[in-house]
């Protein structure tokens, strides 16, 4: 019997889910979309802290396969308003689009454009929604089809991916072996903890268990040299870097490692890539590991860790005239290979190439039938690595490669030591290839920042990519490149670079960051210059221009304006003052307004 859930149309929310209650009013009623033995206790949400429990996730959800319906909503808790779109898409994409998958349970993440997100939640326009996802598997013979076959869904804003696949893969047989009071017992222990604050480590109380997580810092990787863990004792399984999964790179890698530099090469290219996999699990950890390689440089790009061919974005990515840039796609239905096949690069992880002794001594009997009933003859003989009509300039790490290999050999180190190696090397190869843009980037920001009657703080230097590429060709590169290749071809991938968006991105970042503390400086100086001394020799214009500053940076500090708010890319006005700071300024504007004539005070009414 063929288990794999079938492509059946989603129905609608508004065929299967009646109109839901806003998420603020959603206390007040039982949602009557829930069937009897489904129904959530809606009471429970009565005492919870929902404002609490939404600063870390959205909600849970519950996908059913039904013989008539295909993917369906079992639940949503609490309930939210779901677009028909939103609905759909986290329908398919909880489920295996593959028959390689037998009885079991399976956990993996998928990213979704969402529209859920432009209303309440976190007070920010967040544009894609994380689903983490516990699937199972089982035989059921009171069911018409002889399988259960569920997921359990977690939504959240957030690519907590170590920390939100161990939640789900802790409630997730609880739920499904226990029943639905361990969700709402999920529910309670989310809503004590505290909010999500960057760079702190918390102990959230889960299920019975403690799980230990450190928050990621913004643009900042994680790393267990620098976290508040001891590597030597550490239990990766409760003890988690909240945006790593702390075996996946390696997991994912440790067998086709040659290949890692080249696929270092591509994403920091904003070049399109298809993972391909057997499981959503590999293939999403694949996808994220893929980004996490360029880290700290912010990825641009649009990522899918798992995505299936009823998404809504299905057509914009399956267009044979077109081939965008910047997107990496993780899928596991084999149409995928036929669909994309006019992508440059793709990447195919998971098992070795299928042959008869990998059958007969690898692969279950049920297995290999599957297999060749699914996957076309080409795709059979595939093996796992990558290929790409790119060459590569960046030399590999063959001390790395033949370390690892060793340590893979002697079994001796724990896959989350392996897997922090694997990243730590990627990001030192990211922070070298950035040197010469920092250093560069250096020299845009001025240098001595004094009192000034200007109407806006010290701004910095326009970046200018012909002066920069004189800079590099005058220090070099702080990468190994090939030693093939000349310099013209290093100078190249330097140019290539600076037209992705990833350069665009970063530059945006370091921009906005590096005007932030501008315009921190910029507040020390007016806040503790001596205004007496400055004001001696001062035309009026002059005292009457700075206590307009002043009084603009007492304005605009309360407001706490972000950039996306105000519409400004450099987050010049995003510094909120102290009370301390407030008090400064409010006594520097009192000595400028005495050192004006009482005249000119009577006419700016000061």
């Amino acid at each position: 019997m063929d288990t794999r859930p079938r492509s059946l149309p989603v129905k609608s929310s508004a065929e299967s889910i009646p109109a839901l209650t806003s998420i603020q009013n959603s206390s007040t009623s039982t949602p009557t979309y829930l069937s009897s033995q489904n129904r959530v206790s809606w009471d429970v949400v009565e005492q919870l802290a929902l404002d609490r429990f939404q600063q870390w996730i959205i909600g849970f959800c519950q996908v059913n396969f039904d013989l008539e319906l295909g993917q369906a909503l079992d639940f949503i808790f609490p309930p939210m308003k779901l677009s028909e779109t939103d609905s759909k898409n986290i329908c398919f994409s909880a489920f295996p689009d593959t028959n390689v998958f037998g009885v079991g349970d399976t956990v993996f993440h998928f990213r979704i454009r969402s529209q859920l997100l432009q209303e309440n939640f976190y007070n920010e326009n967040h544009e894609y929604l994380y689903g983490f996802v516990f699937f199972r598997q089982k035989k059921d013979p009171l069911l018409r089809r002889g399988y259960f076959q569920k997921s359990l869904v977690l939504l959240t804003v957030y690519p907590f991916y170590g920390l939100f696949s161990r939640i789900i893969a802790l409630l997730g047989p609880l739920l499904y072996d226990i029943g639905r009071p361990m969700l709402e017992a999920a529910c309670h222990n989310i809503a004590s903890w505290g909010p999500p604050v960057p760079g702190q480590t918390f102990e959230l109380p889960f299920l019975g268990t403690v799980v230990q997580a450190e928050i990621p810092l913004v643009h900042k990787p994680q790393l267990l040299e620098s976290s508040s863990f001891n590597m030597k004792t550490m239990d990766p399984e409760n003890q988690i870097l909240a945006s790593v999964v702390h075996d996946a790179m390696y997991n994912q890698f440790h067998e086709i490692i040659g290949d890692m530099w080249l696929c270092w090469e591509l994403v920091l290219l904003g070049e399109p890539i298809v993972v391909t996999s057997q499981s959503p699990a590999t293939c999403s950890e694949t996808v994220t590991a893929l980004i996490d390689m360029i880290s700290p440089v912010p990825y641009c790009g649009d990522f899918r860790p798992y995505f299936t061919i009823q998404d809504s974005d299905f057509k914009t990515y399956i267009n044979k005239n077109r081939i965008p840039s910047a997107v990496i796609l993780g899928v596991t239905n084999p149409f995928f290979d036929r669909a994309l096949e006019h992508w440059p690069h793709h990447l195919r992880i998971g098992q070795s190439r299928i042959n008869k002794k990998w059958q007969t001594e690898k692969t279950p009997q049920r297995s290999s039938q599957l297999l060749s009933r699914f996957y076309s003859p080409s795709l059979l003989e595939f093996s796992q690595g990558l290929t790409s009509k790119r060459k590569r300039v960046v030399s590999r790490d063959h001390k790395l490669i033949k370390n690892m290999a060793l340590e893979v050999a002697k079994g001796a180190r724990s896959p989350h030591i392996l897997n922090n190696t694997l990243r730590r090397h990627f990001i030192d190869l990211t922070e070298k290839f950035m040197v010469p843009f920092n250093r560069y980037f250096s020299t845009l920001i001025p240098v001595n920042i004094t009192l000034s009657s200007s109407k806006q703080p010290p701004r910095l230097k326009p970046f200018k990519q012909d002066d920069f590429m004189k800079s590099l060709q005058e220090h070099g590169p702080q990468v190994q490149f090939k030693t093939t290749f000349g310099n013209s071809d290093w100078l190249d991938f330097y140019r290539q670079f600076l037209k992705c968006g990833n350069f665009a991105t970063w530059l945006q970042w370091r921009t906005a960051e590096a005007q932030k503390e501008l315009q921190r400086k910029y507040l020390e100086v007016l806040c503790d210059a001596d205004l007496n001394q400055w004001m001696s020799g001062k035309h009026e214009v002059e005292l009457v221009d700075l206590l307009l500053r002043v009084k603009e940076e007492l304005k605009i500090g309360d407001e706490d304006v972000s950039p996306a708010d105000s519409g400004e890319s450099t987050g010049s006005r995003n510094c909120h003052l102290t009370d301390k700071q407030r008090d400064k300024l409010e006594k520097q504007s009192d000595v400028l307004v005495s050192g004006l004539p009482p005249d000119l005070r009577a006419t700016l009414s000061l």
